[in-house]
C-alpha cells in the first residue's frame, strides 16, 4: 500500500471573501425569488378584485339604463378600464359585446357557471367576475388583464441589488481583512517551524512567539508545549544512549581482556598436551593417551569459545576491518571441505562440493573462509548420517555459498533467533556445546560485505544455509 496522498490545500486569503460573496448572492437570489413570487400573487389578487368591483359596479349601472344605451356604457367602461365586458343570456348567447374577440359558447358557459376565476382572452391571461343584471336574466362578465410583470417587482429588484451589493461588499471586505490577518499568523508560525530544520538550531527547535490569542495562538501554545516535551525526551534519550554505549564499551573491554588473559594459559595447556601426545618425554599408556586426548579436545573447544567472544567483541567495537579483493569461492570451499572431513570421524557422513567453477567474490578471503567454516562446522556437527554439500554458484551480480545437510532440521519457532547472539537451538542446548555466537558472527560478517544470509529448513529433512556476496568485477576493484 502506498503512502497516503496529500489533500489539495485551498488558500485561506481568497477563499474567505469568495465564500462570503457566494453566500450573500445565494441569499439575495432567494429573497428576490420569494419577493417576486409574492408580488405576482398580490398582482393576480388585485386583478381579481378589480374584476369583481367592475362587474358589480357596471351591473348596477346597466340596470338603471335603457337597453339601447347599455352597449355604449359598456364600451366606455371597457375603454376606460382596459377590460373586456360581455352580457350573456342564460342560454350562453352574447347579448352585448365590448370585448376584443368573442369567446366560444362553451367557454362562456364555463365562465358563467364558475362566476370568478382565470381565463385566456384577447387580452391574454385575465381574471374574470360575473354579476347578474337587475331586471333581467342576463349576466355581466368582466375580464381584467393580469399584469405580465408583478407590480413593484422592478423597484424591489433594484433595491435588492443595491442592498446586496452594499452588504456583500462590506462582508467580503471584513472577511478579507480577517483572513489576511489569520493568513499572516499562519505563515509566521509556518516559517518559524520550518526554521527548526536549520542545522544550527537545537534538535528540539526554538519556541514560536505567540502573537494572537485566537485559534492560531492556541495552536502555537500547543506546539510550544510539544516542543518542550520533545526537548525533554531528547535529553533523556541522549543520556540513556550514552549510558548504554558506555556499558557496551565496558562489556566489550571486559570480554576482550578476560579472553586474552584466558588464551595465554590455554595455549600453554594445549602446547604441553601436544608434547605429551608426541611422547617426547616418554611413552604413554593407552589410558594416559586417552586422557591427554580429552585434555586436548576440551582445550581446543574452550579456545574456540574464547575466539568467538573475541571475534564478537571486535565486531561490536568496530575494530574489525575488511580487506577486500578477488576471492575464488571454489578454492575456499575445497580447503574448508578438506578440513571438515576430519571432523566427521566414524560417522557415515559424506562432505562434498558441487556447483560452478570460477565463481569469484569481491570479499575478504579470511572472512569468507570463516563464514564457510562456521556453516560447514554446524552442518557436520548436527548430521549423524547422510551428507553435507557445499554449493558455489553465481546469481546475477551476487555469488552464492550454500551449505546443505541431512541433519534434524530447525523448528519454526527457532528460525527467528538462530542468527542472534547467545541463542542456540534445542539440539545445541542438549549437547551443551558452543556459545551461540557462530551464526551471529557469520551473519555480521556477511552483512559487512553488503550481502545477505538465509536458511531453508524442514524438520527431519535437514537445513540449507545460503549466503550471498558481491561478485568480483573490475569496477568494484577500482572503487576499493
Amino acid at each position: 500500500m502506498g503512502p497516503p496522498r496529500e489533500g489539495r490545500a485551498w488558500p485561506l486569503l481568497p477563499l474567505a471573501p469568495a465564500v462570503v460573496i457566494l453566500v450573500g448572492l445565494a441569499i439575495a437570489v432567494a429573497i428576490g425569488f420569494f419577493g417576486v413570487s409574492s408580488l405576482a400573487t398580490a398582482s393576480d389578487d388585485h386583478a381579481a378584485t378589480r374584476a369583481e368591483l367592475l362587474a358589480s359596479t357596471l351591473g348596477a349601472r346597466l340596470a338603471q339604463l335603457p337597453k339601447t344605451e347599455r352597449l355604449e356604457a359598456m364600451q366606455r367602461a371597457a375603454r376606460k378600464t382596459g377590460a373586456e365586458l360581455l352580457v350573456v343570456s342564460p342560454r350562453g348567447e352574447v347579448v352585448l359585446d365590448a370585448s376584443l374577440g368573442m369567446p366560444d359558447r362553451a367557454a362562456l358557459e364555463r365562465v358563467v357557471s364558475q362566476r370568478s376565476g382565470e381565463a385566456i382572452t384577447g387580452l391574454g391571461r385575465t381574471r374574470f367576475a360575473t354579476q347578474s343584471v337587475a331586471g333581467s336574466l342576463d349576466t355581466l362578465v368582466a375580464f381584467v388583464r393580469e399584469p405580465s410583470a408583478p407590480e413593484g417587482a422592478p423597484a424591489l429588484l433594484r433595491a435588492l441589488v443595491a442592498l446586496t451589493t452594499l452588504l456583500v461588499g462590506v462582508a467580503a471586505a471584513v472577511a478579507y481583512a480577517v483572513a489576511r490577518d489569520a493568513n499572516k499568523d499562519v505563515e509566521f508560525v509556518g516559517e518559524r517551524v520550518r526554521g527548526m530544520l536549520h542545522v544550527r538550531s537545537e534538535p528540539a527547535g526554538e519556541a514560536v512567539p505567540v502573537r494572537t490569542m485566537d485559534q492560531v495562538g492556541a495552536l502555537t501554545l500547543a506546539f510550544n508545549a510539544l516542543v518542550e516535551r520533545f526537548a525533554a525526551a531528547q535529553s533523556t534519550y541522549q543520556s540513556d544512549l550514552e549510558r548504554v554505549r558506555a556499558a557496551d564499551r565496558d562489556r566489550a573491554a571486559f570480554l576482550g581482556a578476560v579472553s586474552h588473559e584466558l588464551r595465554s594459559p590455554l595455549n600453554a595447556i594445549l602446547g604441553f598436551a601436544d608434547i605429551l601426545v608426541t611422547e617426547v618425554d616418554g611413552p604413554l599408556s593407552e589410558e594416559a593417551r586417552e586422557e591427554v586426548d580429552q585434555i586436548r579436545g576440551s582445550g581446543k573447544h574452550l579456545l574456540d569459545l574464547i575466539n568467538d567472544i573475541l571475534e564478537l567483541s571486535a565486531l561490536e567495537s568496530g575494530q574489525l576491518r575488511l580487506t577486500r579483493g578477488k576471492v575464488d569461492l571454489g578454492a575456499v570451499a575445497w580447503d574448508v571441505v578438506r578440513e571438515a572431513a576430519g571432523l566427521v570421524g566414524v560417522r557415515p557422513v559424506a562432505v562434498r562440493i558441487e556447483g560452478e567453477a570460477g565463481v569469484f567474490a569481491f570479499a575478504d578471503a579470511k572472512r569468507v573462509r570463516q563464514i564457510l567454516t562456521n556453516l560447514v562446522g554446524n552442518a557436520v556437527k548436527f548430521t549423524q548420517q547422510g551428507e553435507v554439500v557445499v554449493e558455489v554458484a553465481r546469481e546475477g551480480r551476487l555469488a552464492r555459498l550454500s551449505v546443505r545437510d541431512t541433519g534434524p532440521g530447525i523448528r519454526p519457532q527457532e528460525r527467528a533467533v538462530i542468527f542472534e547472539e547467545y541463542k542456540q537451538t534445542s539440539e545445541e542446548r542438549a549437547r551443551r556445546r558452543g556459545t551461540g555466537l557462530g551464526l551471529a558472527i557469520t551473519r555480521r560478517l556477511v552483512l559487512m560485505h553488503g550481502g545477505t544470509i538465509d536458511v531453508d529448513t524442514q524438520i527431519g529433512r535437514g537445513s540449507k544455509f545460503s549466503a550471498w556476496l558481491p561478485v568480483w568485477s573490475e569496477a568494484r576493484a577500482g572503487k576499493a
